[in-house]
């Protein structure tokens, strides 16, 4: 395992940024499920997946071995920040006056 996170590939980085964002939004669903609480009406908590990337990516570039999982970090953060803030705008879950 510590051996896949140390190559430079573009499966590498996109393993480690979708699966950070992904382990906490499964932590977080998970939470929300046991507490008894409905995850649709907590959409905006999501926006927290974001955070582990970004940590990721700065452990990455700290590196400055591995530039192509840098540039794939960075483009998986903007495509998934991306489509998160055009679903919660089309959900109404965040409304722009």
């Amino acid at each position: 395992m510590k051996k896949f996170f140390s190559q430079d590939t573009i499966l590498t980085g996109l393993v480690a940024g979708l699966g950070s964002e992904l382990g906490f939004c499964l932590v977080l669903a998970l939470g929300l499920v046991v507490a008894g609480e409905p995850v649709w009406t907590h959409l905006r908590w999501f926006g927290g997946m974001f955070v582990p990337a970004i940590l990721v990516l700065q452990h990455y570039m700290k590196r400055r071995t591995q530039l192509r999982v840098v540039k794939t970090l960075i483009v998986v953060l903007f495509v998934t920040f991306l489509a998160f803030m055009v679903y919660t705008l089309r959900s109404g879950t965040i409304v722009i006056q």
